[in-house]
């Protein structure tokens, strides 16, 4: 009786601090993208007054976008040391602080010009980069082994929906409230969400001997680590082609809704990227109720449905009712390939070594999405049309999926899980 009690009380805890994770999260993803689309609902408005033209308000928009990106990438080795070396509750709580900080420095920018507000969105970006991995990482500190597909679920789905209503609700607050509340009020969001992943219970897991001075050794050795493990190199594997082509798809749904479905207002294209989002959000719920930890080995099949798919929407050139069928489901094969492949990656990854493995596939993941930004730039600079993009994404999906990533998922079943690796972390 003496000996079970602790270990209940421990389990409530976990469940509610997991509930307090999700909440907190999501406010902070909400918040990324209101501040973008506040941002550029200000760029806008200096387009309207002539004080610059849609050609420089195209350039900003890229400019920003990769101002979130940039951070994961750049900042990987570091971004790793501190989520293994300091709690993850301790990290999140910082890396909210950060964005508040970057949300208050654009209130600033209001009055200083567009720089400021660009170093602002930098900000809100060396926050996001920070709290990914202790967002991912802490997870298996939080959810059995058995859970982690449907934890990377529930993340998941919360995040994508946070996108979406920070999209639009960023376009509201600058539309109706103006720029110096919008930033007062995604500030004071980013310090609810801090505040929420402060009331998080703190599992305590953190290596105190991780050095600063060896961050970028301890970094490429995870690294290796990885590409030496079969299926720790898939899933980072799989995951970086995810999103490229999720983020190809959304830079070239624009052209082609223009161009193909010739949808004539933004809202009506903006829509075609809400069925992609949506889809994603049920492929995610039903990867958590169909896949345990570490069931991957078929995960290729879904990748290549996803690039079929796109060719089928493009070659068959159905009306918008069978497009956006079509564009949810290749949201829901999205989901259905990546959910799974996270859990795994978390499941075979030494648990005082989750910060760096997450911070890798982070580093991997927005450098590839920044790789597919340059080759849809050089494919529109070389005049492709918007139709030949797709087929270019949807065949190399379907190729990537069947000559790398199913190969490599053929040869024999995968190493056991980890198991009891948090275990030998902790000891």
């Amino acid at each position: 009786m003496v000996t079970k009690e602790p270990v209940a009380r421990q389990a409530i805890n976990k469940k509610r601090t997991f509930r307090l994770l999700l909440v907190a999260q999501s406010l902070s993803a909400f918040g990324d993208n209101a501040v973008y689309a506040v941002i550029m609902g200000i760029l806008l408005e200096l387009v309207k007054s002539r004080q610059i033209d849609l050609s420089s308000f195209g350039v900003a928009s890229a400019l920003y976008a990769n101002c979130l990106f940039l951070p994961y990438v750049i900042g990987a080795p570091l971004v790793g040391w501190l989520s293994d070396r300091y709690t993850k509750k301790s990290i999140l709580v910082a890396a909210n602080l950060v964005k508040a900080c970057g949300s208050l420095l654009a209130l600033a920018g209001v009055f200083a010009g567009k720089d400021t507000l660009m170093a602002s969105y930098l900000l809100v970006g060396v926050g996001a980069a920070v709290y990914s991995p202790s967002k991912y990482g802490i997870i298996p500190e939080l959810k059995s082994e058995a859970e982690l597909v449907k934890g990377n679920a529930a993340i998941e789905m919360t995040t994508i929906l946070s996108i979406l209503l920070g999209i639009i609700g960023g376009g509201l607050l600058i539309d109706h409230a103006g720029a110096l509340f919008s930033f007062a009020l995604l500030s004071v969001l980013y310090c609810s969400a801090a505040l929420l992943n402060a009331l998080m219970e703190n599992t305590g897991i953190c290596n105190r001997e991780e050095k600063l001075a060896v961050a970028w050794h301890d970094f490429v050795r995870t690294l290796k680590g990885i590409f030496t493990s079969r299926i720790l190199a898939v899933t980072v594997i799989g995951t970086s082609v995810f999103w490229s082509s999720a983020s190809f798809v959304k830079l070239n749904l624009q052209t082609w809704g223009q161009q193909v479905l010739q949808l004539a207002t933004a809202t009506s294209i903006s829509l075609l990227a809400l069925w992609l989002s949506i889809g994603i959000i049920i492929g995610s719920f039903l990867a958590g109720k169909l896949f345990k930890t570490g069931h991957i080995r078929h995960s290729w099949l879904f990748g290549f449905a996803m690039g079929a798919v796109i060719l089928v929407m493009v070659l068959g050139r159905g009306s918008y009712g069978i497009v956006t069928v079509e564009l949810i489901l290749l949201g829901a094969l999205g989901g259905l390939f990546m959910i799974p492949l996270n859990a795994a990656l978390q499941a075979r990854s030494e648990m005082k070594d989750m910060g760096k493995v997450i911070a890798i596939q982070n580093f991997f993941e927005n450098g590839a999405m920044l790789g597919s930004a340059g080759v849809f730039w050089l494919m529109n600079t070389l005049s492709f049309s918007s139709v030949a993009t797709f087929i270019a994404i949807g065949g190399a999906l379907c190729t990537v999926n069947l000559l790398v990533l199913f190969p490599l998922l053929r040869q024999g079943p995968p190493a056991p899980l980890r198991g009891v690796a948090g275990e030998k972390a902790a000891q």
